[in-house]
């Protein structure tokens, strides 16, 4: 099964070819690019897809201030309604507040 986390890098690289958009998270919010695609990671983790749970995952794009803990790079779980979902050149960014990231995880 593919890993969409790791896609997620690799396509943000490649949006050279769009409209540069920047965003800077201002205080305790976190720019997080979703994972919604269900997959195991190699330790048996099973990140579920949106519908099935009300957790997503996904890649930390940026971080504000105020943040700690999590960077840029880092794949994070978080509950789906504590987010607001927005579209950058296109692609669906989410805004968290970094209260309410649930847990880091890696592979």
């Amino acid at each position: 099964m593919v890993n969409r986390d790791d896609d997620t890098l690799d396509r943000l690289h490649r949006a050279a070819d769009r409209p540069r958009v920047h965003i800077e998270p201002l205080d305790d919010h976190v720019v997080v690019e979703p994972s919604d695609d269900a997959h195991e990671t190699r330790v048996g983790l099973i990140i579920p897809a949106q519908a099935e749970s009300p957790v997503r995952s996904g890649v930390v794009v940026a971080v504000g201030d105020e943040v700690g803990g999590v960077g840029p790079g880092d794949k994070v779980l978080f509950h789906k309604d504590a987010v607001l979902e927005i579209r950058l050149a296109g692609e669906p960014v989410l805004l968290v507040r970094r209260r309410d990231l649930i847990a880091r995880y890696s592979e």
